[in-house]
């Protein structure tokens, strides 16, 4: 099966971006880890497209069933934090609309889901990828660490995310062990 599953892959992501043979590893590696946290929270498999570059501020986003990683990401020092967040927003059926919610609820409710995902990831990672929960939760903080830096550059707020430095209090004040 496994052999079965790389070439699979090639062909899904070859059909958006072309890649390099070191994005390629990566893509099977994101693979790997998406199958595996599917496995674990006994859910279906999620699959993996690569899209091409763009600069909305959007790494990766979890929508019905796939995982959609920006190109640019596959070289990122925080791609597993980003892998594991957008894994944390299926393994929570985050792609579920919010139901008759106004304009302002429905953006409360993203912004609480962001925050959801952020400490759902630190759980993954420590369940899935056998980190420590001080190790996951400072992979979480240096991935918006570096959204908060981006934005500082002029980079854009990812959206229905709030601020970074409001998201690594939230994470912090779940996981106060870790500081």
């Amino acid at each position: 099966m496994r052999g079965f599953l790389a070439p699979a892959l090639v062909l899904v992501v070859a059909g958006c971006t072309s890649l390099t043979p070191q994005q390629h590893d990566r893509v099977v590696e994101v693979q790997q880890f998406a199958d595996a946290t599917a496995a674990y929270y006994k859910m279906f498999r999620v699959g993996v497209v690569v899209e091409p570059a763009t600069n909305l501020g959007i790494g990766a986003r979890y929508r019905q069933g796939n995982f959609y990683l920006n190109v640019r990401m596959l070289g990122s020092r925080n791609l597993m934090a980003v892998v594991a967040h957008e894994l944390a927003h299926y393994v929570l059926s985050h792609d579920m609309p919010v139901a008759g919610a106004s304009t302002t609820e429905f953006l409360r409710a993203q912004e609480f889901r962001e925050l959801e995902a952020n400490a759902k990831a630190v759980e993954i990672l420590v369940r899935v990828k056998g980190m420590s929960e001080r190790d996951a939760v400072q992979m979480m903080i240096n991935h918006l660490r570096g959204a908060q830096s981006l934005q500082e550059r002029g980079g854009a707020l990812a959206p229905g995310h709030r601020p970074p430095a409001e998201e690594i209090a939230d994470l912090l004040a779940r996981y106060p062990g870790s500081r």
